[in-house]
């Protein structure tokens, strides 16, 4: 049975756009959280860019893989709203290893 064909997300098909610029600086808090392992300074992809990309998914139907989250990642809409360059799939799998809540500091 052949797969089927993937399908190109652009900024008309997600939704929940809008919310973000409530939780967006609520998310902002969360940018230097699990930095501490990166000695080289070159991280891309901050905790407060995942999880909004997390978000994304939730509120956009049509996210439903890494591959489609990498794709909207790359949406000139969501890098604007989110601050973030198109996400590389090495970095989305790692990220949910990388911003483990329970090595990441809790702030109140």
């Amino acid at each position: 049975m052949a797969q089927p064909r993937r399908v190109d997300i652009r900024d008309k098909d997600l939704h929940g756009l809008k919310y973000f610029r409530l939780v967006g600086p609520l998310l902002e808090r969360l940018q230097s959280d699990a930095t501490a392992r990166d000695k080289a300074g070159n991280r891309q992809l901050f905790f407060d860019q995942y999880a909004g990309l997390l978000l994304l998914t939730f509120f956009s139907p049509i996210v439903t893989s890494l591959r489609a989250l990498q794709q909207a990642s790359g949406l000139a809409k969501v890098q604007k709203l989110l601050g973030c360059e198109r996400a590389a799939l090495g970095s989305l799998s790692e990220a949910s290893r990388v911003f483990d809540p329970e090595t990441t500091s809790a702030r109140p």
